[in-house]
């Protein structure tokens, strides 16, 4: 397992090429929907939510989403932090279904995330969190071209908005992967 310092390294500067080469990318097939989640799953919707919320739904027997908030404000500390504590808990009650990377809202002087950070973020996300939970950056944020480039550094999933005209298979084998619609 990779330390909590490690992982902080890797953020803090960005340092994303490094970080994919250490997460190793999985190659393959990036799944991909148009549909929201299923009604019956926790969605921390646009913040993250309380871990003990998303633990209490896994008691109940319901899946869930996470979102992490990353970029401007958030120290790296913070975001290794929860990616932590959500691979801890995916590992523990098999429920975690996805974690959305969020970046923050930024300012006028500076962006929520810079693109490098998305990258980093990703491929930390896939080291913190290993092969359980789909790992997705923020697609209404950051736009189908770095989604498309997250997964190259450890995104696995593409929720792609229902307005959005792209096409996902055209987009996987831009990048060397198959994209296959997923049905929750």
């Amino acid at each position: 397992m990779t330390t909590r310092e490690t992982l902080i390294g890797f953020l803090d500067p960005p340092d994303p090429l490094a970080a994919a080469a250490a997460a190793g990318v999985p190659s393959g097939v990036v799944t991909w929907s148009r549909s929201p989640a299923p009604a019956e799953w926790l969605t921390d919707g646009e913040d993250e939510g309380p871990i003990d919320v998303h633990r209490a739904a896994h008691a109940e027997g319901r899946s869930s989403e996470a979102v992490v908030r990353y970029g401007a404000g958030v120290a790296a500390s913070e975001v290794v932090d929860r990616l932590l504590a959500l691979g801890a808990l995916a590992e523990q009650t098999g429920r975690l279904a996805a974690v959305r990377l969020t970046p923050a809202e930024g300012t006028d002087g500076r962006p929520g995330s810079w693109g490098v950070e998305d990258l980093a973020v990703t491929a930390v996300a896939r080291l913190a969190l290993g092969d359980g939970p789909l790992i997705r950056v923020d697609w209404r944020l950051v736009g189908a071209a770095a989604a498309q480039v997250a997964a190259s550094f450890g995104a696995t999933d593409w929720q792609i908005p229902p307005d959005d005209t792209a096409d996902p298979d055209h987009l996987a084998a831009a990048i060397g992967r198959r994209a296959q619609e997923r049905t929750v």
